[in-house]
Formats: C-alpha cells, structure tokens, sequence
C-alpha cells in the first residue's frame, strides 16, 4: 500500500469518524464509494447497514473504547446465559406459539359471535342482552388466560430442549 493511499484512508477514517482499518475492510465490499467524500462513504454505510463506531475527543481514548467494548461483552454473555437458563425464550418459539394463539382465538371469537350469540340473546331485552354479552366476554377470558398460562410453559419447556437443555 502506498503512503498516498495510506494518508487518504487515514484523512477519509477522521472525516468519517471511524478507524483506518474501518476504511481498509468498507474498501474490499461492493459498492463502496472508492473516490466519494466522507458523505458519500457515511451515506453508503448507512445505506448497508453498516455500524460506525465513532471515534470523537470524549470516546477516542484506547482505555475507553476497550472499557466499551468488554461492557458489550459482558452483555451478550449475560444474554447468553439467561437463553441457558431458560430465562429468555427463543424468538421462533414466541412467533410460532402466538400463531397458534391467534388461531384459536380467532375461532373461539367466531364460534362466541356467531353461533353461540344470536341464540343467547334471542328474545331478551337489551339489558338482558348486555348481561349475556358479559358473560361471553367473561368466556372469552377465561379461555385466553388458560392459553396464555399453556403458552407460557410450553415456550419455557420448547426453548430448554430448544437449547440443548436436560432440564423441563
């Protein structure tokens, strides 16, 4: 590598607010604005979804940017932790489990409104009407409280074994 290209990466890394090695791996990627000016590369990172870590006068000390760094760390593994433990259930678990849920809510809405209403109310007043329609909605929860409860201990039991964990 030349100095010239070496001094341009470097000038091109403060402008932009990233390290040189930044610039050196954004360079080898298609697409990146190899003659562009710092907006133009900022514009391309955002654009690629490109994370920038900014380099300024208040975080720009080594010590700092590594204390960061190790608090980043320490995070993910205490996530990482809380999936072995079954503290966090796995996000395909959650997607497939309120697909279900919404399925069989559906179905209870519909078989509450449309085929258990018309007969409940049928005759009534609307005060007598509005006690059924309680009772219903009462119904309802019941049945939607019973689900989330299962639903809850199934997602605890299918991210353990999910996780390779012998517990249940």
């Amino acid at each position: 590598m030349t100095t010239e290209n070496k001094t341009s990466a470097s000038a091109l890394a403060r402008a932009v607010g990233v390290t040189r090695q930044t610039i050196y791996d954004w360079r080898k990627r298609e697409g990146f604005p190899q003659n562009g000016s710092a907006d133009d590369v900022k514009a391309w990172a955002d654009a690629n979804g490109l994370q920038r870590v900014y380099i300024t006068q208040d975080t720009g000390n080594l010590a700092e940017l590594k204390a960061q760094s190790l608090q980043r760390d320490i995070a993910l593994k205490d996530v990482k932790l809380a999936a072995m433990r079954g503290d966090v259930v796995d996000r395909a678990v959650v997607k497939a489990m309120l697909r279900l849920l919404g399925s069989k809510l559906d179905l209870l809405l519909r078989l509450k409104l449309e085929v258990e209403l018309g007969p409940r109310v049928a005759g009534k007043s609307a005060a007598e009407a509005n006690v059924e329609g309680s009772l219903i909605l009462d119904e309802i929860r019941e049945v939607v409280n019973a689900n989330l409860a299962r639903f809850e201990t199934d997602a605890v039991k299918s991210s353990k074994s999910g996780a390779g964990s012998e517990e249940e």
